[in-house]
């Protein structure tokens, strides 16, 4: 099949592009469509062909020219599967492929927007222009099942066409990059000390991150008896200014490293003892699955998309938003009882080889592009994600909104 993908460049690059090279290691012809910046230097490091299409994040008035763009190249393309993410692309994209013709329309949400905090007009933008995009798809697919039930209570979108399929890392290629080796050498580069307690943080620097929660918590896990502690900040954006303003205010600077945007992730999870995830709203957060993969005990908010992938007390521990005392509780007992860390970590591992490899994500995908370009009656197919039979027989959740 000839494949467009069709997303911002930061957002192809983050968290299509594993997925992208599964689909030509499995015989497909792959394109991406998006801006050909800095962020797609990678994806054309990576053997692809870049169409430049200025699907921008936040951009609203780039929307217009980048769905005309898309509309263009598809008509000249003829693609087999037009699929896009993010909401921009998603809201405007779809449309504009299906005028083009010829391919089916799919569309990954990777959050549902309005489990987000959005503005009234961003709101009312997104409840009428959905059901006009949902009709323009031939499948919506969904990560989590909190964004599933969510999108098909909205009036007037084509539930039928939707299903979960999920989120993965490609645990194989993810392996291929730890080094354990690399603990002491990002420790000595840091100045942490052996014996340190490290928090990683992996997640850029805006508000739906949740960096005040978690700052907040660890003020008041420095207060308590055990080894020192240090939390790696990994990121970029444009809160880092206020972050670190309130890292100061906090009296946290001795404890705290930022560590910048960074190419060497698994590295960084190899120095550190858990992983920690603040999030106001996640569609299932890459950065846990490396985490989990790399075999970290994880501490999170329980929110959408988290809570998919972390199960309380058996593959890390969730936390309610703003509950910073918890927050603190739960690292300091991962902090005073490596046996116990190492126990979640080995079950978060299982659970990604399980649950959330790339690979098993890949097949769904692709089941669903052949189901739509055979014209298959009857609804998309469906699959239990995150079945939990290994960690004490919990439920798992089925993926069509019906």
């Amino acid at each position: 099949m000839r494949i467009a993908h069709v997303a911002t460049s930061i957002s192809l690059n983050q968290v299509v592009l594993g997925r992208m090279i599964r689909q030509r290691e499995l015989g497909h012809d792959i394109t991406a469509l998006c801006p050909d910046d800095e962020w797609a230097e990678k994806i054309r490091a990576a053997g692809f062909r870049v169409i430049d299409v200025p699907w921008l994040r936040h951009d609203v008035l780039a929307t217009p020219r980048a769905a005309l763009r898309t509309w263009s190249v598809c008509r000249q393309e003829r693609f087999d599967i037009v699929h896009t993410t993010n909401a921009l692309p998603g809201l405007f994209g779809r449309p504009a492929a299906r005028l083009a013709g010829g391919a089916a329309v799919i569309h990954t949400c990777r959050a549902w927007p309005l489990n987000q905090p959005r503005t009234f007009v961003q709101k009312l933008g997104m409840r009428l222009g959905e059901p006009v995009a949902g009709l323009a798809s031939d499948a919506i697919l969904f990560q989590n099942p909190d964004d599933m039930q969510s999108w098909s209570a909205l009036r007037g979108v084509p539930r039928s066409r939707a299903t979960l399929v999920g989120n993965g890392v490609d645990v194989e290629a993810f392996d291929r990059r730890l080094d354990r080796s690399a603990r002491g050498r990002i420790r000595l580069e840091f100045a942490i000390p052996a014996d340190a307690f490290v928090i990683a943080v992996i997640a850029r620097f805006e508000p739906h991150k949740g960096h005040d929660h978690l700052l907040h918590g660890l003020r008041s896990l420095l207060g308590r008896p055990g080894p020192p502690v240090v939390t790696l900040l990994a990121g970029t954006g444009d809160d880092e200014e206020q972050v670190r303003s309130m890292v100061d205010r906090l009296g946290l600077a001795d404890s705290v490293r930022f560590t910048g945007y960074r190419d060497d992730i698994p590295d960084l999870l190899v120095a550190s003892d858990v992983s920690v995830l603040t999030s106001l709203y996640e569609g299932i957060p890459r950065a846990l699955m490396e985490s989990m993969t790399t075999g970290l005990p994880i501490v999170a908010t329980d929110v959408p998309g988290t809570r998919t992938l972390i199960v309380d007390d058996r593959t890390g521990y969730l936390v309610p938003v703003g509950d910073t005392q918890l927050l603190a509780d739960r690292l300091q007992l991962l902090r005073t009882d490596p046996d116990r860390a190492a126990e979640l970590g080995r079950a978060g591992r299982e659970r990604i080889e399980r649950h959330f490899d790339e690979r098993q994500v890949t097949e769904r995908v692709l089941a669903v592009y052949e189901h739509v370009r055979a014209h298959r009656p009857g609804p998309l197919p469906t699959w239990s994600i995150g079945s939990l039979d290994e960690v004490g027989g919990v439920e798992g959740v089925a993926g069509n909104a019906g």
